[in-house]
């Protein structure tokens, strides 16, 4: 008889063996569950951000924004912006002006670089809108890019004017026959 009692135990810690190492097993997959769907919301979130700025962010501005020039050719920047992104109604143009502290000459020199840097291809001739103190027309992907840089307006001619105004216009290359048009008709006023 004092044999039986050993023998249930028995029976009960293999079941209870078997118990934990079922749970044990159960426990495992949920970490591992946990774990694989940790990691995907983690790229899901990556993913949903890397898109949203691709989405929220205008290729014209962006274009612009990489254009990198020492501080005296950028000492002010005034932004103009009209259209659509989309090219729905018309195509996104976005002008930028920047003030340059540096003669004409300098001033070009640095911004040419600058566009060339940010992988801008000059374009053919007759892309180009024209204007004056041209320096230059370029294409990159889907945008068009042209620069301008002019002397700064000095309103007294008697004070030393030193300095440039450069000015962007860069568009998608869809809104070329528009900005043609409107060069046109704003040479013939």
């Amino acid at each position: 008889m004092a044999t039986e009692p050993p023998r249930r135990s028995g029976r009960l810690s293999s079941r209870i063996a078997a118990d934990l190492e079922r749970s044990g097993a159960r426990i495992e997959r949920l970490r591992v569950t946990v774990a694989v769907i940790a990691v995907l919301a983690v790229l899901l979130v990556a993913a949903v951000l890397w898109l949203g700025r691709a989405i929220s962010v205008d290729p014209t501005r962006r274009a612009v924004d990489e254009l990198t020039v020492p501080g005296w050719a950028a000492a002010s920047v005034h932004d103009e912006t009209y259209g659509s992104r989309w090219c729905l109604g018309e195509c996104r143009v976005r002008m930028r002006t920047w003030t340059s502290e540096g003669t004409v000459d300098d001033t070009a020199n640095e911004y040419w670089e600058a566009v060339l840097n940010a992988g801008w291809s000059p374009a053919e001739a007759e892309q180009c809108v024209g204007g004056l103190g041209e320096e230059g027309c370029y294409v990159r992907d889907e945008l068009y890019l042209e620069l301008w840089v002019v002397p700064v307006d000095c309103g007294d001619r008697y004070e030393l004017c030193v300095g440039s105004e450069v000015t962007a216009v860069v568009a998608a290359q869809a809104a070329l026959p528009r900005l043609a048009e409107e060069r046109a008709a704003g040479d013939s006023r």
